[in-house]
């Protein structure tokens, strides 16, 4: 009972949040959560009654969006792509995460900011920012400054790429593949090939859901490397910070990826999965950007902004690349 005054808050500014994205799709819903629970913390202050649902929503309520998320993928779009296809994702998301892993070691950025980008980049956005959250030591600072940048970049790319994309004469299918391999954000996918024609829309779709595919790899490797962290930090950490090799999550992601491609269900029912999935998603980062003060992101530095639009550029050229020498 405790928890239903801040899950009543905090499901008002999810509603918001969804209410703007509704009439402008291209805006993200889940950057404009974390910005609502930071705006009501920073500018206001985040009530007393509603601090016990903040852990729950952050917690519990973002694990089971991550797992509705297997929803999203289809080994269908994986056929549509074919071989060439599957490289040019695989290309790009190793090179993505890698390359960016790399830049931040340059600029000199200090703890999983410089992963939360690569992985925000390479995956989808926010939501993978999200998904990853529990596998990782980045502070709740961190974590709101990479989906805001994330989402800024995102949002570029919806002017940015269709200006390019007619300066070199690409065809429908080319920039709708070129869409779905750099642009993070799904919505910011669909928003960026709406600009330019319907049959690059299906383009993109089908890198972007198959690029989500990798969720649940790349979450496994993290689980993986967070729990030999806790390993050299001994065995009282293990013991207070308890990670499974296997997130309950994961887990959960994996079999709800497993129904959506054996079974066929109904295309309302499909969506409102979906649906669900981000609103919960939405609830935890709302409960985030809430625990976040502006006096921390300030500390952060103008450094991870001007390399996340370094690597927003590179990893379009990239995309475009591996996009033109595959052929897809």
């Amino acid at each position: 009972m405790k928890k239903l005054p801040g899950l009543a808050l905090i499901g008002a500014l999810v509603g918001i949040a969804f209410g703007i994205n509704a009439i402008a799709p291209a805006v993200s819903p889940l950057a404009l959560c974390v910005a609502f629970g930071f705006i009501v913390a920073n500018f206001a202050a985040w009530p007393d009654w509603a601090i016990p649902a903040n852990s729950f929503a952050s917690k519990r309520l973002m694990r089971i969006g991550v797992a509705l998320l297997g929803a999203q993928v289809s080994v269908a779009s994986l056929r549509a792509i074919g071989v060439k296809g599957v490289v040019t994702v695989l290309l790009v998301v190793t090179f993505t995460i890698f390359g960016i892993l790399l830049l931040s070691k340059l600029f000199g950025m200090t703890g999983d900011l410089g992963l939360l980008i690569g992985i925000g980049f390479g995956i989808c956005g926010a939501t993978a920012v999200a998904a990853i959250r529990p596998q990782t030591r980045a502070t709740e600072e961190e974590i709101s400054y990479a989906i805001a940048l994330i989402s800024l970049c995102g949002t570029l790319s919806i002017v940015v790429l269709p200006f390019l994309g007619h300066l070199m004469h690409l065809d429908d299918r080319t920039f709708g593949a070129w869409t779905g391999a750099a642009v993070h954000d799904v919505g910011q996918v669909i928003a960026t090939a709406s600009v330019w024609s319907p049959a690059a829309v299906s383009a993109a779709i089908i890198i972007k859901l198959s690029r989500v595919c990798l969720l649940a790899p790349i979450v496994l490797t993290l689980s993986v490397r967070h729990r030999r962290y806790l390993k050299s930090q001994g065995q009282s950490a293990i013991e207070t910070v308890k990670i499974p090799l296997i997130p309950l999550f994961v887990l959960g992601f994996i079999a709800v990826a497993i129904l959506q491609n054996v079974f066929t269900f109904p295309t309302q029912f499909h969506n409102d999965v979906v649906t669900t999935s981000k609103v919960l998603l939405g609830a935890g980062l709302v409960a985030l950007g809430s625990g976040v003060r502006w006096r921390a992101i300030r500390a952060i530095g103008p450094k991870p902004m001007l390399m996340g639009m370094i690597a927003w550029v590179i990893v379009a050229g990239v995309a475009l690349a591996a996009v033109r020498i595959t052929g897809i």
